[in-house]
């Protein structure tokens, strides 16, 4: 499911440039059309960015909190 990247970084405590970069890695699916996060036509994957936050998590590189923040914003998105 597609959702803003702009919106979605906010709420779950990223920098959009910072979520711009993982797409542009290829970390997260998703699309910034002139390098820019904040264009209303750059978007993320929501299932892509779940299992990166997952992923992170498992790996110790993303503390609780932070993690429980994002999984809860995320499913909310998700849901509609």
């Amino acid at each position: 499911m597609k959702t803003a990247l702009y919106h979605i970084a906010y709420q779950i405590g990223m920098h959009p440039a910072e979520m711009a970069k993982l797409v542009r890695e290829g970390e997260i699916t998703g699309e910034v059309p002139g390098n820019n996060p904040q264009a209303r036509d750059a978007w993320v994957d929501l299932h892509s960015l779940r299992n990166y936050i997952q992923w992170r998590h498992d790996q110790n590189r993303l503390d609780e909190m932070a993690y429980l923040k994002a999984i809860r914003h995320i499913d909310k998105a998700l849901r509609g």
